[in-house]
């Protein structure tokens, strides 16, 4: 039994440190895929100032009622409408003998506004400040589901990441080997490429361009090396 256990001691201390030792090299990539919007987000509202708040509050209350009603007749589901902001503030001179005195309430009723269908977005707009809407801004064009052309992402980024880790494994005297880990290092930010809308000053139905997205994807990859 000592004998054995001795032999396998020895064989233990005499391994060759190169052997034991596993080789890998460490690589990131990023992969790009361009795509185009399939709708839009806009926050639509009405504003009004008045010397009392009641008066303000039933000027926007009023005119509220005539765009949700022009943005439904427009074609936009109720789920697609969302009441986002309702604010009372105070208004109050800041000039002369008079600096802190209430002049007035300012009422702010906003909602965001989904639009399924990109040409009919400019009609969209139009209608709604027809119907009263003096506070239309946040535009944003998207892609309602990105899950193809982020995969497509990933894939190019893994590509990136092996290319990279090739080089540096030729560099080393080495050859690359399999992939031991990867990880996806964060959702990459989808970027508008282009100008995303337009807008002109003599014109029926609001100038839209819907431009391009770019979905953005990173990895992170180990290799091992031969």
């Amino acid at each position: 039994m000592i004998p054995a256990l001795a032999v396998l001691l020895l064989a233990q201390a005499t391994q060759s440190p190169a052997l034991s030792a596993s080789r890998s090299v460490h690589a990131s990539g990023e992969g790009r895929v361009s795509t185009a919007p399939d709708i839009a987000r806009v926050v639509v509202g009405v504003e009004a100032q008045e010397p009392t708040v009641a008066r303000a509050n039933a000027d926007v209350t009023t005119r509220m009622k005539k765009v949700l009603a022009a943005l439904e007749k427009a074609g936009v589901a109720a789920k697609d409408i969302r009441t986002l902001r309702y604010n009372v503030d105070v208004q109050r001179s800041f000039q002369g003998p008079n600096a802190g005195t209430v002049i007035g309430y300012r009422v702010v009723n906003q909602a965001q506004v989904t639009v399924r269908e990109l040409p009919r977005l400019g009609a969209v707009l139009e209608q709604a400040v027809a119907a009263g809407a003096n506070d239309v801004s946040g535009i944003s064009l998207e892609k309602e589901d990105t899950s193809a052309e982020r995969a497509r992402a990933l894939e190019r980024a893994m590509s990136d990441a092996r290319g990279k880790a090739s080089v540096l494994a030729k560099a080393a005297g080495a050859s690359l080997g399999e992939a031991v880990q990867v990880s996806e290092g964060g959702r990459g930010p989808i970027i508008p490429m282009g100008p995303m809308m337009r807008t002109a000053a003599a014109s029926a139905e609001v100038p839209v361009s819907s431009g391009e997205l770019e979905i953005v994807a990173a990895v992170e990859v180990t290799f091992a090396l031969r």
